[in-house]
């Protein structure tokens, strides 16, 4: 690929297209081998290996590949935690907050 088809490739997307394309690019360019290998095994990383890779697309303002990273995935994060959250006892106060911002609503 040369420099005439990416910039072909690039003039197809439309806005959002066109900046997540400089991310990756970008991203592309200056991760090292580690980072760059682990992106594209994202299924096969430790809990530890993908916060790695999360924190570095943060840290790098590669938020559109974060955003993207993290919904292909959300699953790995939303549910990491919720074992601690079995023996979670609501107190008033947490209960009287979750009525006022609307998730006890109807319950």
């Amino acid at each position: 690929m040369d420099r005439k088809e990416l910039r072909e490739i690039y003039e197809e997307q439309d806005g959002v297209g066109k900046a997540l394309m400089l991310e990756k690019m970008a991203f592309c360019k200056f991760a090292d081998r580690y980072d760059f290998e682990n992106y594209f095994r994202i299924g096969e990383l430790k809990d530890s290996e993908l916060l790695c890779l999360v924190s570095l697309l943060y840290h790098q303002e590669c938020f559109l590949m974060l955003l993207d990273v993290m919904s292909r995935h959300k699953e790995r994060f939303i549910f990491a935690d919720t074992s601690s959250l079995r023996e979670f006892e609501p107190d008033d106060t947490l209960m009287e907050r979750l009525s006022r911002i609307g998730i006890l609503a109807g319950a």
